[in-house]
């Protein structure tokens, strides 16, 4: 039986973080299971919602557009959601913006903003895992091999039931069959040409 979860190595390998690193994310919150491994789609859900608190907290304001300065401009909230070993203001500091306008800000939020990238790359990876997510020119293929089948079987049912339809009517089954085709054919080509959104329901 395959044991739940997956390593602590094996989620830092996923998420592209050092082991240390996701040791100290288990410390401030990271959820694991009761044997010690990773439930990996909490994780990364656990990630999103802790790594990018800030910038949130930033967007509800109206000021997305700032760049974070020195640690003593921030709400306490958001100065804990860094998550830094050491204190943010004591680190190198790197240009975020051009010069003309430059803003400072700390290594700390260089690397949250880093590691927000790799979390993002890993939930894609994670949902093509799963299935949810699949690649376009497949969809496009076998939505084509769908609607060709579809064709195909509308065009054989005039043929099986056109016989049956001029019998009843006592007509000529030719002429039947040939007056169905044609209206049916007008109809899919209609349909072809017609985008998904648009069509009735």
């Amino acid at each position: 039986m395959t044991e739940a979860g997956e390593s602590q190595r094996a989620f830092a390998r996923r998420i592209g973080l050092s082991q240390p690193r996701v040791n100290q994310l288990i410390k401030e919150g990271l959820p694991v299971l009761p044997n010690g491994r990773v439930d990996t789609e909490s994780a990364i859900i656990w990630l999103e919602q802790n790594l990018d608190r800030e910038r949130s907290d930033r967007a509800k304001k109206g000021s997305s557009g700032a760049v974070i300065g020195n640690s003593a401009s921030r709400p306490a909230a958001a100065r804990q959601s860094l998550a830094a070993p050491v204190d943010p203001t004591a680190l190198p500091t790197v240009t975020l913006a051009p010069a003309s306008g430059a803003v400072a800000a700390p290594m700390a939020e260089v690397r949250r903003q880093h590691e927000l990238v790799k979390v993002a790359r890993a939930r894609l990876r994670l949902e093509t895992e799963k299935g949810r997510l699949i690649n376009r020119d497949e969809v496009r293929v076998a939505v084509f091999n769908r609607a060709r089948r579809e064709r195909n079987s509308h065009l054989a049912w005039v043929l099986r039931v056109a016989p049956l339809m001029a019998l009843e009517l006592a007509v000529d089954p030719a002429l039947l069959f040939t007056c169905l085709d044609h209206h049916l054919r007008e109809h899919l080509a209609e349909l072809a040409k017609t985008p998904l959104f648009e069509l009735p329901e």
